[in-house]
Protein backbone atom coordinates (compact mmCIF):
# COMPACT_ATOMS: atom_id res chain seq x y z
CA UNK A 1 0.00 0.00 0.00
CA UNK A 2 1.35 3.32 -1.19
CA UNK A 3 1.73 6.21 1.40
CA UNK A 4 -0.06 9.11 0.20
CA UNK A 5 0.69 11.37 3.56
CA UNK A 6 3.25 14.10 2.64
CA UNK A 7 3.99 16.30 5.53
CA UNK A 8 4.37 20.14 5.08
CA UNK A 9 7.97 21.25 4.15
CA UNK A 10 10.34 22.13 7.47
CA UNK A 11 12.46 25.14 6.33
CA UNK A 12 15.28 25.06 8.13
CA UNK A 13 16.66 28.49 6.49
CA UNK A 14 15.06 31.05 9.15
CA UNK A 15 18.69 32.47 10.37
CA UNK A 16 18.35 35.81 9.10
CA UNK A 17 14.28 36.18 9.48
CA UNK A 18 12.77 37.34 12.92
CA UNK A 19 11.53 33.50 14.87
CA UNK A 20 8.75 34.58 16.41
CA UNK A 21 7.07 31.88 18.87
CA UNK A 22 4.43 31.07 16.07
CA UNK A 23 7.19 29.98 13.95
CA UNK A 24 9.36 28.18 16.70
CA UNK A 25 5.90 26.58 17.47
CA UNK A 26 5.45 25.26 13.84
CA UNK A 27 9.09 24.02 13.90
CA UNK A 28 9.02 22.54 16.96
CA UNK A 29 5.61 20.44 16.68
CA UNK A 30 7.81 19.40 12.90
CA UNK A 31 10.75 18.25 14.51
CA UNK A 32 8.49 16.12 17.14
CA UNK A 33 6.45 14.54 14.48
CA UNK A 34 9.27 13.75 12.47
CA UNK A 35 11.41 12.35 15.34
CA UNK A 36 8.21 10.47 16.39
CA UNK A 37 8.80 8.92 12.85
CA UNK A 38 12.10 8.25 13.40
CA UNK A 39 11.69 6.60 16.24
CA UNK A 40 8.80 4.37 15.32
CA UNK A 41 10.32 2.66 12.65
CA UNK A 42 11.67 5.00 10.13
CA UNK A 43 10.53 7.86 8.00
CA UNK A 44 7.19 5.85 6.45
CA UNK A 45 5.74 9.36 5.71
CA UNK A 46 8.20 11.44 3.50
CA UNK A 47 9.85 13.96 4.90
CA UNK A 48 10.43 17.56 2.97
CA UNK A 49 13.57 19.64 4.05
CA UNK A 50 14.47 23.17 2.96
CA UNK A 51 17.37 24.77 3.65
CA UNK A 52 20.97 24.86 2.48
CA UNK A 53 22.96 21.96 2.57
CA UNK A 54 25.15 22.16 5.47
CA UNK A 55 21.41 23.43 7.19
CA UNK A 56 20.05 19.51 6.34
CA UNK A 57 23.13 17.59 7.13
CA UNK A 58 23.00 19.89 10.82
CA UNK A 59 19.15 19.02 11.16
CA UNK A 60 19.67 15.12 10.02
CA UNK A 61 22.65 14.30 12.58
CA UNK A 62 20.94 16.35 15.25
CA UNK A 63 17.54 14.25 14.74
CA UNK A 64 19.90 10.91 14.80
CA UNK A 65 21.86 11.99 17.47
CA UNK A 66 18.29 12.64 19.51
CA UNK A 67 17.00 9.67 18.93
CA UNK A 68 20.60 7.68 19.42
CA UNK A 69 20.12 9.50 23.01
CA UNK A 70 16.77 8.22 23.75
CA UNK A 71 17.62 4.54 22.85
CA UNK A 72 20.54 4.58 25.51
CA UNK A 73 18.55 6.53 27.96
CA UNK A 74 15.55 3.70 27.77
CA UNK A 75 18.40 0.74 27.57
CA UNK A 76 20.59 1.82 30.02
CA UNK A 77 19.60 4.78 31.88
CA UNK A 78 20.70 7.97 32.70
CA UNK A 79 23.57 7.37 34.93
CA UNK A 80 25.17 4.89 32.39
CA UNK A 81 28.36 6.27 30.88
CA UNK A 82 27.06 5.47 27.02
CA UNK A 83 24.14 7.27 27.76
CA UNK A 84 26.11 10.34 28.87
CA UNK A 85 28.24 9.71 25.50
CA UNK A 86 25.66 10.11 23.35
CA UNK A 87 23.98 13.12 25.05
CA UNK A 88 27.72 14.87 25.09
CA UNK A 89 27.49 14.08 21.24
CA UNK A 90 23.72 15.44 20.84
CA UNK A 91 24.63 18.59 22.92
CA UNK A 92 27.29 18.85 19.93
CA UNK A 93 24.99 18.00 16.84
CA UNK A 94 22.42 20.75 18.38
CA UNK A 95 25.44 23.37 18.74
CA UNK A 96 25.79 23.01 15.32
CA UNK A 97 22.44 22.94 13.84
CA UNK A 98 21.47 26.08 15.87
CA UNK A 99 24.66 27.97 14.55
CA UNK A 100 23.80 26.67 11.28
CA UNK A 101 20.01 27.96 11.10
CA UNK A 102 19.49 30.38 13.66
CA UNK A 103 16.52 27.88 14.94
CA UNK A 104 16.77 26.93 18.58
CA UNK A 105 16.50 22.99 18.91
CA UNK A 106 12.54 22.23 20.21
CA UNK A 107 14.27 19.45 22.52
CA UNK A 108 15.77 20.72 25.71
CA UNK A 109 16.36 19.32 28.71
Amino acid sequence: MKNDIVREPINLNRINAPLTEKVYTQFSHQVRGALLDLYYGGYNIPLRLLGSTSQIDAFIKALSREKRYMDSYMKNGLNNHQTMTNRYELDAAVKKFELETGLKWPFKN
